[in-house]
């Protein structure tokens, strides 16, 4: 009998793998552009190890903050006003207070106060191929949506990011990515070289994912979709819409546990996807299958959602395979040209 894990699930099997080969294929040009448009105190601290680091939080006149893969460190330098300026340069930000680099995966996040950029977070991005390997058995055979769900930073995109290489084996240019803030692909028009050979539709801005959902159903009928960050009602109902047009989506969720995803009451975020009333569950949702990403290289695989938010409506742990995947100590870097 496999232990449950509290709030989460009850477990019906346990998959536990050594470690798995993961090669960050991001090329070093991507770093060099990202250390170009760092102020030069900061490129100092982290231009070393800049494959090892994860997020760098920059705030004025306090410490600029790094998370690296195995430890966060706090550096006791302080940034003035015209340390930060030099971040205004690296582009046009947009409402959302985000931004890219055109042709890399990294993403600034910005907070103006007072007309002053005040602070700054740069999410360090990689290209890793193999993350999702552990997980082919269950992507491969996915024929009715998919939901990938996780607390903030858990490493959803990451692998939502290596799925769609998995999924792209089997559904090529029938599989259109929704890049609501253009973190899974790239920002820009030119993509990252990891696209391959899916349909890009670049958004940026996730204000507008409503209408770019709609205009991609409309006009291009696609038979897979891709949405990063479900966030609203109106991305649930242009998906639920899509699924009735015969669209599949492949979508990521801000949710800690299915049970969470239930209860959410405030926003009613997700539950034109739930389809629930008062009574409990009143049809399927929109994907038959939900991986929860409870850190790297922890999982589990919710195999029928249907059943599984049956048994949250009736205040059961839903059942659910446990993944366990091994950490080698550190990612491999093979840096490789990437072709369509």
């Amino acid at each position: 009998m496999h232990a449950d894990i509290p709030g989460i699930a009850r477990v019906t099997r346990r998959v536990t793998l050594p470690p798995q080969p993961v090669f960050d294929v991001s090329t070093a040009s991507e770093f060099e552009q990202l250390l170009r448009m760092l102020p030069g105190r900061v490129q100092v601290l982290v231009e070393s190890r800049i494959r090892e680091v994860e997020e760098i939080r920059m705030q004025a006149y306090g410490p600029v903050e790094v998370l690296y893969q195995h430890a966060h460190v706090i550096y006791p330098i302080e940034l003035t006003l015209e340390d930060m300026k030099i971040l205004d340069s690296v582009g046009q930000w947009r409402a959302d207070g985000r931004l890219g680099l055109e042709g890399t995966l990294h993403r600034f996040g910005r907070l103006d106060t007072m007309g002053h950029t005040s602070l700054v977070t740069v999410r360090v991005a990689k290209a890793f191929v193999g993350l999702a390997e552990p997980l082919r058995e269950w992507l491969s055979a996915a024929q009715d949506g998919l939901v990938i769900m996780g607390l903030p930073g858990s490493g959803k995109t990451a692998l939502l990011r290596d799925g769609i290489r998995i999924l792209s084996e089997r559904l090529a240019g029938r599989l259109f990515v929704n890049d609501s803030s253009n973190e899974i692909l790239g920002d820009g028009f030119q993509p990252h070289p990891i696209t391959d050979w899916v349909s890009r539709v670049p958004i940026g801005d996730p204000s507008l994912q409503f209408e770019k959902l709609n205009q991609t159903v409309k006009n291009f009928q696609p038979r897979w979709m891709v949405v990063d960050e479900v966030s609203s009602p109106g991305d649930a109902r242009a998906i639920a819409y899509a699924r009735s047009r015969g669209a599949r989506a492949v979508m990521t969720w801000h949710a800690g546990s299915l049970r969470s995803a239930y209860q959410e009451k405030d926003e009613r975020t997700l539950w034109p996807l739930i389809q629930r009333n008062e009574e409990g569950i009143t049809g399927p949702p929109v994907a038959s299958l939900g991986i929860l990403v409870r850190g790297r290289g922890e999982y589990v695989i919710f195999e029928d959602l249907e059943a599984c938010f049956h048994e949250v409506a009736h205040d059961r742990l839903p059942p659910g395979v446990q993944v366990s995947v091994a950490q080698g100590s550190r990612w491999g870097h093979r840096e490789q040209a990437l072709t369509g």
